[in-house]
């Protein structure tokens, strides 16, 4: 017995001796790529280059919004024979551990669900609930070893997927608020795991447009990352994304101790890189920045994994849709009516009246100002940049009053182009000089009726907007969160986009004049 004691004090003054005390490490974050992974390739020759010359010291994360935004991932989401092109890009390096995006989730769960049982890594999201079983759909955390030090890895996403993406996608699960799952889960991986380095990987913007939110809004943040990281405690280093906006500093707990939190962007312009030195019994000392991949070159290998992608889906997203007859801009609807989104509204009202919910206003926004359609025709490509998103479309009861409002604040936020909405339908003036409130002037209907605030009028528009998406209804007209829903009237089962495509094809040339029914001076 005396032997075996000493030998066991042998051994575990031999492990000591063995472990390290200190190390270095290096973690890489990606988010938000949309399904761009011919853009992303340039990430690839960075990342492997890092992965050859750091080996496990390097750790690579992705925080979610993958399975959404081009026509290849389109095609692989509807594949069910093939693993999905995501899945096959996180197990290329592998990465370490994945995270959950809005976008994600609005695939639905037949795609997400299999995607993330294809993956080759741990998929953490804390705060995403299984109505099942009131647990946590995903692991909540994970926790990776590296040289004899732990570090933990714990997943959140914004809950406003709920305002986005319609039910019957994200059905049995249940969002709850970030700020809640942060505090609860930090405290206990801490006290569980003891853990050398605490890791947020946050699919949350940087912080919210409304700064004064009532701290019991059901839904807390959209963008909680500030939040979080100056008001619990524990975290050492934060990864986020959501928002698209490239981010890499600082700030102060409540406790004074310093967070630093880091944002890659999207589409694989930067990577976001902290290194991390772990020492024994003493806090990390980290170092952040962007790494640039713009100018990189493209992989071999990573280029013939993604071929077969692309050729499978090069029949469709090659396919000729309709003719345009001249070209056309969203940034034009800064000056009034334009055609890019006109044709949005005509195509609205002709599929809501084919639906038997005829309405007599739509609502729609230009979704992105970076591209535009050039004159010619037009293939299934040209509708993944004129209508990235896979909303559906909704009918929705609104008064006069209420379309008023709505109108004034997609103008007070239109610099987030794809929240500023436009009308069609009735016919109305926009004085930027006027005060918030007092800018638009509704004249009449477009048919030349009186144009009444007191009246309920059948409004047409995207799914994002008819669930509260861009807070229009909640800020603008005054409306709790939990009463959108009792205005609904209709929603398509199919996406908009390809119910945009198929109303093109029908037409076969599309329209050469706008509305002309709105102006802004």
């Amino acid at each position: 017995m005396k032997n075996t004691s000493i030998a066991m004090l042998i051994f575990a003054m031999m492990t000591t001796a063995c472990t390290p005390k200190e190390t270095t490490l290096t973690l890489l974050e990606t988010t938000d790529t949309h399904g761009a992974y011919k853009e992303c390739a340039n990430d690839v020759a960075v990342i492997k280059a890092m992965k050859n010359k750091l080996g496990d010291h390097l750790i690579l994360l992705d925080n979610g919004d993958n399975m959404q935004g081009t026509p290849y991932q389109y095609c692989s989401n509807h594949d069910m024979e093939h693993p999905n092109l995501v899945s096959a890009f996180l197990n290329f390096f592998p990465y370490d551990v994945v995270g959950v995006g809005n976008h994600d989730v609005e695939a639905g769960r037949a795609v997400f669900d299999k995607v993330f049982s294809e993956v080759n890594m741990p998929v953490v999201c804390a705060n995403v609930i299984d109505e099942a079983t009131g647990q946590p759909y995903w692991q909540p955390y994970t926790v990776l070893e590296r040289d004899g030090f732990k570090i933990a890895v714990l997943g959140l996403l914004t809950p406003y997927v709920v305002t986005w993406v319609p039910e019957r996608l994200r059905q049995g699960l249940r969002f709850e608020k970030a700020e809640d799952a942060a505090a609860y889960w930090v405290k206990a991986i801490r006290q569980k795991e003891r853990p050398d380095l605490m890791v947020g990987l946050f699919h949350s913007g940087w912080e919210p447009q409304e700064q004064n939110l009532p701290e019991d809004a059901p839904l807390g943040r959209e963008n909680s990352t500030k939040w979080i990281a100056e008001n619990v405690p524990g975290f050492d280093l934060i990864f986020f994304g959501h928002d698209h906006r490239a981010r890499a500093e600082k700030v102060l707990n409540v406790n004074g101790d310093t967070v630093y939190v880091l944002n890659s962007g999207t589409r694989g312009a930067n990577l976001a890189e902290a290194e991390v030195k772990l020492v024994r019994n003493q806090r990390p000392l980290i170092k952040i920045g962007l790494i640039p991949t713009i100018e990189q070159e493209d992989d071999p290998d990573f280029a013939a994994l993604l071929q077969p992608y692309l050729d499978r889906a090069e029949a469709y997203q090659n396919q000729e849709v309709a003719l345009l007859p001249l070209t056309i801009s969203p940034n034009d609807v800064y000056q009034g009516s334009c055609l890019w989104v006109d044709e949005i509204h005509r195509c609205q009202f002709d599929l809501a009246a084919a639906n038997g919910v005829p309405a007599d206003i739509s609502l729609a926004a230009p979704l992105m100002r970076r591209y535009d359609l050039e004159q010619g025709m037009l293939t299934v490509t040209d509708f993944f940049t004129w209508y990235p998103f896979e909303n559906s479309l909704a009918v929705m009861e609104m008064t006069g009053r209420d379309v008023k409002a709505h109108l004034e604040y997609a103008y007070e936020i239109r610099n987030t182009i794809y929240n500023f909405d436009c009308a069609a339908g009735i016919n109305y003036v926009i004085d930027s000089n006027k005060p918030y409130g007092e800018r638009v002037t509704i004249t009449s209907r477009t048919d030349g009726t009186p144009f009444d605030p007191d009246k309920t009028y059948r409004v047409v528009l995207n799914s994002y907007r008819s669930m509260g998406g861009g807070n229009h209804f909640v800020n603008g007209c005054g409306w709790a969160q939990d009463e959108i829903a009792s205005h609904r009237l209709w929603n398509s089962e199919e996406d908009l986009r390809t119910l945009f495509i198929e109303w093109a094809k029908s037409k076969g040339t599309l329209d050469s004049v706008p509305l002309n029914n709105w102006s802004v001076k």
